[in-house]
């Protein structure tokens, strides 16, 4: 009768002691520029997540409230990615409040919208956020965030 085994000879499998293998942890992000996305539907938001964190460093949240609050206690953000609606504040409540607290965190906010009538919102008159429809691909998603960092080193 012949044995069977399931093990690995310890040079693939990482065991021998001289050769051990060490699994890279993820990239650094610390010098990466820093994304808040808005969503309070889960399965958009953790999409969201895992496309953008490859580059750069993503905080998430379900609701404007929280987004606002950590604002106003001086978290910095490059970028704000935004659904327009919202559970409790808006999407756009969250720009007009954030347009009165920081002009320049406003000026980074994008809002996702699966509604292309959201652009005509009378509370963005005169002051009009980016937009992007969703569905939206994350190569679409970045290329804006590209161009929105292009203009706020140009402005610096």
């Amino acid at each position: 009768m012949a044995s069977s085994t399931n093990s690995t000879p310890p040079l693939q499998s990482g065991r021998h002691p001289k050769y051990r293998s060490v699994r890279p942890g993820p990239p650094s992000v610390a010098s990466s520029p820093c994304i808040l996305v808005i969503d309070d539907d889960d399965m958009v938001r953790r999409a969201l997540v895992r496309g953008l964190r490859r580059k750069y460093a993503v905080t998430d949240l379900r609701d404007a409230e929280t987004a606002r609050a950590l604002i106003t206690a001086g978290t910095w953000f490059d970028a704000i990615l935004c659904d327009l609606n919202l559970a409790g504040m808006s999407g756009a409540d969250f720009f007009v409040n954030l347009q009165a607290l920081d002009e320049q965190q406003a000026s980074r906010v994008v809002i996702l919208s699966g509604n292309p009538d959201g652009r005509e919102d009378p509370r963005f008159a005169g002051r009009e956020p980016r937009f992007l429809e969703k569905p939206s691909s994350i190569a679409t998603i970045e290329a804006m965030l590209v161009d929105l960092f292009h203009q706020g080193a140009r402005a610096a």
